[in-house]
This record gives C-alpha cells, structure tokens and sequence, in this order.
C-alpha cells in the first residue's frame, strides 16, 4: 500500500477530556446520507482515547503547503512534541474542536461508530459542517510528502 498515494489529513479534537490530534493518511468519504467519513489510527496513539472521550474530531485535509503541521502531529518535530498545535493558526467550528485554518477542506463531525480490525481502530463521523477553500492538496506516497504537479 505504500506507493499507492493518498491525501493527508490531520484529526484534531478538543473537549472535556482534552485537545489532541494525529496525522493520518486514511481519511475518506463514507457516505452522502448522512454525511459522514471513517479513518483509522493505531489503538495504541495517545489522541485517539481523547478524541473518544470527547466524542467531537475536525478533520482537516491538508494543503500543499501544510506538511510542517503533517510532520507535527506525526510526533516528527522534537520542540513541538507537547505542543503540536504551535505548527499551524487554528478556529473552531461547531463543535469546538480545533480547525486549521488554510486547510483544504475542514470536516467537523461527532464520533459516529467505532470498530477494531487488527492494531487499529476504524472511527466513523457524522459530518456536522464543512469549510474549504481552494488549494492544492498534501499527498503521502512511497513514504514520503508529495504535490500536485500541471500535466
């Protein structure tokens, strides 16, 4: 699955129990009744219980020129690790949880359905709102960041 390339997305969340967030490469639409999107993270990545508690995640499809906020909540930029929010400006939408700003697209959902399948968790959300703008998006292939290029 490595060469095939993918958006990046990072899920952010804040609430009660905390705010969080993880970078993820498994973002994808779910369904248009209702709206909604699935993603998957390891069980074991510290946000995921936050984001649980707190019943609330934004998913936020980075832009092109995002890959520092990527590499940040990857846990891959060693002064930001207690505070991977510093790499990006962040507003709220609906449901409070953290939105980037400049994203490509911002989904702002609650927890929908949860399920295991191996060492990850597949999370669900029913999309409350959505904000976008125009931009190029963030593609992760073959491990590494990748961007559009004109044909």
């Amino acid at each position: 699955m490595r060469t095939t390339a993918s958006g990046v997305a990072v899920v952010t969340t804040d609430g009660e129990a905390g705010r969080a967030g993880v970078t993820v490469s498994s973002l994808c639409s779910l369904s248009m009744e209702p709206p909604s999107v699935v993603f998957s993270v390891h069980r074991d990545n510290r946000g995921l219980a936050l984001l649980l508690a707190n019943g609330v995640f934004v998913a936020n499809v980075l832009s092109d020129a995002q890959e520092r906020v990527a590499n940040s909540f990857a846990g891959l930029i060693p002064e930001l690790r207690d505070n991977r929010f510093l790499a990006g400006e962040w507003s709220e939408l609906l449901t409070g949880a953290p939105a980037l700003d400049g994203a490509l697209c911002n989904f702002d959902c609650r927890v929908a359905s949860l399920f295991d399948f191996g060492s990850h968790r597949i999370v669900t959300g029913e999309v409350l709102s959505v904000r976008k703008q125009a931009a190029r998006p963030l593609l992760f292939c073959d491990r590494t960041f990748r961007r559009l290029a004109a044909a």
